[in-house]
């Protein structure tokens, strides 16, 4: 018999699992503090496609994490940005870029920063990609706390259909 025991602990996920009395441990990503900066964001990068609509008896498709660039600005107002044609993309962004990190194929990625507010904008091509805002129209905001790993969700769902 085989079963699947998970413990929240704070915000990082222990695995435990039991197969046949043999016990094995397994510890994601944001866990590893030899590899993982103390402070800054880690998450995913996730894509969600196709129709999303809700529909008896049809389950939604989950977003898959998918590998993308990550451009990270000190937060950024709506005012501060060149707006493209399509909803959510953007041209440019007038600000300094604070950091650049890559996700991997599974979408992960991790960030060291200072305590403060960012703006997370995931590459598309030749343009900026953020589709959440807050109340103060910042775009795709972010609060890093002294010795915190802040945790992020960058869902990029314009092949999606609502």
């Amino acid at each position: 018999m085989k079963r699947k025991i998970l413990f929240l602990v704070g915000s990082s996920i222990f695995g435990v699992v039991l197969l046949g009395g043999i016990f094995s441990f397994s510890t994601p990503k944001s866990v590893l503090t030899s590899l993982s900066p103390s402070q800054g964001i880690h998450g995913y990068v996730l894509e969600s496609k196709g129709n999303q609509m809700p529909a008896p008896n049809r389950p939604r498709h989950k977003p898959k994490g998918i590998p993308a660039t990550i451009y990270i600005f000190p937060v950024v107002n709506l005012s501060q940005v060149e707006p493209d044609l399509k909803a959510s993309f953007y041209k440019s962004v007038h600000a300094k870029v604070v950091q650049v990190v890559t996700s991997d194929s599974t979408g992960y990625f991790e960030a060291a920063l200072d305590t403060g507010q960012y703006s997370l904008f995931v590459r598309v091509g030749d343009l900026y990609y953020a589709a959440q805002t807050d109340q103060y129209n910042h775009l795709a905001p972010a609060t890093v706390k002294p010795s915190v790993q802040t945790y992020v969700e960058l869902v990029v769902h314009y092949k999606a259909t609502f």
